[in-house]
């Protein structure tokens, strides 16, 4: 702070300094210059947040007010340059390097300024004319970026030199030409990302290029349709692995990424509904076993989810109701249900081994599978394989019918069907682990 009072007090002098010598440029009263905390709209100040936004504002118009006095304070540096006036030129530049040393114009013009104040023989044409012989140099050996700065710096002491136009213009182009060729190169390698940061610096120099920006939007889809590939993909094997709620997440981890897409706007209210259901299925066999806390939860968790609010809510009545009534014995605390099995797979899920096959295009109603699989001793036919699933999906119906023996049936039917459907050898699975001793 107190540089910036000090930058600002060097700023005033040097200006009353040089009015005795020379009109100084006028301006008009700049709009927002001056903080008006009358036009703020904040009230009054009483949390965290309203003062973060107030310091904010403050920073901000700071900002401004400095960068308006370092332009103003730089064209009268500028000015005193014309005018053959070195040493003060070179001053004022150096003022405004104190506060801002990464202003690049007035870098040049205290460097040439004080070289002419230096050197009075030399001329500022000879000065142009050697960073001509030096951008030239630079330009010819590859030097691109250098050789831009010199021609740039030269525009610092002629704004309307031609000449300096005309070459930077030239290497604005190589350059571009460079950042396309490369990002050619990334994308036919498979490398987006870098395709993509390429060409956004082609768009710096070039902004109305509309071939290239039609190019940028196409990679930009296909990365989008990429990225969704593999949520979908995980989507589908949570689904298959039960894990009901994680494949609705990565379902809505889709739709972020491609709004919009109807096959998995489907996928997801269809899961949405087996969700709830499920809820509403565990519910009703809590509250049939007299565990009415976990019937509760149960029935909460399936409105939540969208199940019929007249249903749900006549059985969390009747629940809390039976939960009220005298106790005559008493009960065991009841573990919470685990995740409930879909009735049946609203979405394809990957039969042919727990790594789910990759989607080609936009989701179809049938998960994509090969045609045939390559067993130990012999071959599973692609009617072998569909006879799996439907084995599989009436195993689903029976599970959470808890009919779990005829689920068991249904499931190892499945299985010899297909060896490697994971799907039934995990139905299983779960039947031993969570419903053996019931």
């Amino acid at each position: 702070m107190k540089k910036l009072l000090l930058s600002f007090t060097l700023i005033t002098v040097t200006f009353f300094a040089f009015a005795a010598d020379r009109p100084m440029r006028e301006h008009g009263k700049e709009p927002g210059m001056i903080l008006d905390l009358q036009k703020i709209s904040l009230g009054t100040i009483s949390n965290v947040e309203q003062k973060k936004q107030y310091l904010s504002t403050i920073q901000l118009e700071k900002q401004r007010i400095q960068n308006y006095t370092l332009r103003m304070v730089y064209e009268n540096a500028y000015a005193l340059y014309r005018r053959g006036d070195y040493q003060r030129a070179q001053e004022l530049a150096n003022v405004i390097l104190s506060i801002d040393p990464t202003l690049t114009k007035a870098q040049t013009l205290a460097t040439e300024a004080g070289r002419m104040a230096t050197y009075g023989t030399i001329s500022e044409q000879e000065i142009i004319n050697m960073k001509y012989s030096e951008g030239e140099n630079l330009y010819k050996s590859g030097r691109l970026v250098s050789a831009q700065n010199k021609f740039e710096e030269i525009l610092v002491l002629r704004p309307y030199e031609t000449r300096a136009k005309e070459w930077l213009k030239t290497i604005d182009d190589e350059i571009a030409d460079q950042h396309i060729r490369r990002g050619y190169y990334a994308y036919k390698n498979g490398d987006y990302k870098e395709a993509l940061d390429q060409w956004y610096s082609v768009l710096l120099i070039k902004k109305e290029d509309k071939d290239l920006t039609a190019k940028i939007a196409e990679v930009e889809d296909l990365m989008k349709k990429e990225e969704n590939k593999k949520v979908l993909n995980k989507a589908f094997s949570l689904y298959s692995q039960g894990k009901l709620l994680g494949a609705y997440k990565e379902f809505e981890r889709s739709l972020e990424i491609q709004p919009g897409e109807q096959q998995t706007q489907k996928y997801a209210m269809q899961l949405k509904e087996e969700i709830a259901k499920g809820y509403f299925t565990s519910g009703t066999k809590a509250y049939n076993a007299k565990k009415y806390t976990t019937a509760i939860n149960n029935f909460k968790a399936a409105k939540n989810w969208g199940y019929n609010q007249n249903d749900v809510n006549n059985m969390i009545k009747n629940a809390e109701k039976a939960k009220s009534a005298p106790i005559t014995e008493v009960k065991q605390p009841a573990p919470a249900p685990a995740e409930p099995i879909a009735p049946a797979p609203v979405v394809p899920a990957p039969v042919d081994g727990p790594t789910p096959q990759p989607i080609t295009d936009a989701p179809t109603d049938g998960f994509p599978t090969g045609v045939l699989t390559q067993q130990q001793g012999g071959i599973v036919t692609e009617e072998a394989r569909q006879a799996s699933i439907e084995r599989y999906k009436n195993g689903i119906v029976f599970f959470n019918d808890a009919n779990y023996e005829k689920a068991r049936e249904e499931f190892q039917a499945a299985l010899q069907l297909n060896p490697e459907n994971s799907d039934a050898a995990q139905g299983i699975k779960r039947i031993d682990a969570q419903y053996s001793n019931r």
